[in-house]
């Protein structure tokens, strides 16, 4: 059945695009520095004492930790982790400010919800849904 809406505000569609794309990003990044992390037992450094971009091997202990990471620089896969979480929490408001403004069903929400935690996602419903909550049904 049909959906009628009213379309969202200018501010609104602008902030879901920005952290729609944001948010799509970083979550391809941590997926990809995830793969490495799987596949290479390797985190990504910067600023470490073996350069200013690396990769850096370590050994998983027994009880979970991690062994044999650098004592100084930045470990870049952690903080994208915690950079992602932040801009979901955007995306998460962006997404309820779109669904409250055209008074969507719940499921239209969690599909756009699911845009920050399924890699590639977020483009496409920023895209989609981006164009029917300014009106367009093309």
């Amino acid at each position: 059945m049909p959906q009628t809406s009213s379309p969202a505000s200018a501010f609104t569609l602008k902030l879901f695009r920005i952290a729609s794309l944001t948010t799509g990003i970083f979550l391809l990044t941590i997926t990809i520095l995830y793969v490495i992390r799987l596949a290479t037992n390797q985190e990504l450094w910067a600023l470490g004492p073996n350069g200013f971009l690396t990769l850096e091997t370590f050994t998983m202990t027994a009880d979970g930790f991690r062994e044999g990471l650098p004592q100084s620089g930045l470990d870049l896969t952690s903080i994208s982790l915690i950079v992602h979480g932040w801009l979901y929490v955007l995306y998460l408001y962006a997404c309820f400010r779109v669904w409250t403004e055209t008074r969507w069903s719940f499921l239209r929400f969690l599909v756009m919800a699911a845009g920050g935690v399924v890699p590639f996602l977020s483009f496409f419903t920023e895209r989609h849904y981006g164009r029917l909550a300014k009106g367009d049904s093309n």
